[in-house]
């Protein structure tokens, strides 16, 4: 074979591989980061912490409506087929309501005094697994999408109550409530990625979601105002939440 046709042939044969090795394929992966706050319902540990504890004590503590309820997370999602992913989502989140006000607990045979008051979620942790529908796919600069999940959280918070007379004689507990568990949890939302380059590999994200998650269990309790050995704990983080994050495609 001559020269000049054997390197046409080399060249042609060339031609027909290195377009398929060279051509870029397309993400299948993408991991976001992201900060969401929530606004749970909270529904009983409030009426529990304005009734019982505010009503009963004629304190003013905060309730979980007065703070913010902030937690971080982390998606990991992998494309099945055009417009869908499936992955894993988890949560965590740590918080406190808290204070102290001067009080007449004479009644109870204390006097007059100072109440504390502590309410700490140690552990809030979810583990969902989630699809995710990008109805007009992913080619443009923007790309909306539908999400829901269906998972476990767990739960570990201690309730406390105390009573100090100033006088030098120690802390009286009035409550003491430790409550944990693990318990299902759903979510469903909308929500959109905003690539931020031409290669389309790092991307924004911000959307709202509604979850249902909820604890209810008798709970060991102890204390002066302990009603018995075990009080019933409702933890509703049933309600809607918003989020940002930043993720990236592989």
């Amino acid at each position: 074979m001559r020269p000049g046709r054997l390197l046409v042939s080399v060249v042609g044969m060339l031609a027909t591989v290195l377009p398929v090795a060279a051509q870029p394929t397309e993400p299948v992966w993408s991991v976001t980061g992201y900060l969401q706050q929530s606004w749970p319902k909270q529904t009983e540990t409030n009426r529990q912490i304005e009734q019982d504890i505010n009503g009963g004590l004629g304190t003013h503590f905060k309730t979980w409506d007065d703070v913010s309820n902030l937690n971080l997370g982390l998606i990991a999602l992998r494309t099945v087929a055009p417009g869908w992913k499936v992955g894993l989502e988890v949560d965590y989140s740590q918080g406190q309501i808290d204070g102290k006000e001067g009080v007449d607990l004479s009644g109870l045979g204390l006097g007059p005094g100072s109440v504390s008051f502590k309410q700490r979620y140690s552990i809030y942790a979810d583990l969902m697994a989630l699809a995710e529908y990008h109805p007009l796919g992913e080619s443009g600069r923007w790309s909306p999408f539908i999400r829901g999940g269906l998972g476990l959280a767990y739960e570990q918070d201690t309730t406390r109550l105390g009573f100090s007379s100033g006088m030098g004689e120690g802390d009286v507990d009035l409550l003491r409530v430790d409550n944990s568990g693990w318990f299902p949890m759903a979510t469903a939302g909308i929500g959109v990625d905003v690539y931020l380059s031409q290669r389309r590999d790092w991307f924004a994200e911000a959307g709202v979601s509604y979850s249902w998650a909820r604890l209810k269990r008798d709970a060991p309790a102890s204390g002066l105002l302990a009603p018995g050995p075990t009080v019933r704990a409702d933890t509703d983080s049933t309600g809607p939440n918003v989020w940002i994050g930043v993720g990236r495609r592989f």
